[in-house]
């Protein structure tokens, strides 16, 4: 009898905490779905915005890791076709290391032109950046790029920061170990994206800039 109390107890407990997980899990990502699915796009469906932020990723000495460039790739494409003005780059810097300024120097030689390119160093990640996007640049409507397994959130995060953003996603890299990996690593950013969004965490604590203002005006 009492082996079968401790089982019961047991199963119940592992059957609570599966609806918990399920719920944790399951309900910012369908929250998320439900903000983005109707903003994501591909280059040539993307309404034109006079500004697109590109999400910072891994740069390496040799230059952007290839999911970095594809996003660049995509950035360069959507100013090509008269899509945007001014991109963005956002990113992480620190001692010996700098996203923005790598990122910028890939798009300067994909041929767009540096004054209508904005570095932002405080885009520690996609909520730093959209954020930081919105407060300290003045950014109110853009086109944010990275990858597709990643777009949802992108876009998400910026609509729930005040910015009418529509997305547009790599979908390039070979689908392999390290990006199903990062599938699944999405499902706890959407949960840490709804845990910001509803603590209301601050990011920016710059004077506003009117760096993306001066970059539309350039030319």
């Amino acid at each position: 009898m009492a082996k079968r109390k401790a089982h019961h107890w047991f199963g119940s407990f592992v059957r609570t905490v599966i609806v918990l997980a399920v719920l944790i899990i399951g309900l910012p990502s369908a929250a998320v779905w439900g903000v983005s699915r109707n903003h994501i796009f591909t280059t040539s469906t993307v309404p034109s915005k006079n500004v697109t932020l590109v999400l910072g990723a891994a740069m390496w000495s040799s230059g952007p890791s290839p999911y970095l460039q594809n996003r660049l790739d995509l950035a360069a494409e959507l100013y090509k076709a008269g899509k945007t003005k001014v991109i963005i780059v956002s990113g992480t810097r620190d001692v010996g290391y700098n996203e923005p300024d790598g990122m910028k120097k890939a798009l300067v030689a994909a041929g767009v032109p540096a004054d209508k390119i904005v570095p932002d160093y405080g885009g520690n990640d996609t909520y730093s950046s959209c954020q930081r996007a919105h407060d300290v640049f003045g950014v109110t409507s853009l086109i944010v790029v990275t990858q597709s397994y990643h777009l949802p959130r992108a876009v998400a995060s910026c609509r729930l920061l005040h910015i009418d953003a529509v997305g547009v996603g790599d979908d390039t890299v070979a689908h392999d170990a390290r990006w199903r990996s990062y599938q699944v690593r999405e499902l706890f950013g959407k949960v840490k994206l709804i845990y910001d969004v509803a603590t209301q965490r601050a990011v920016a604590s710059e004077t506003p800039s009117d760096a993306v203002n001066e970059a539309l005006q350039a030319g």
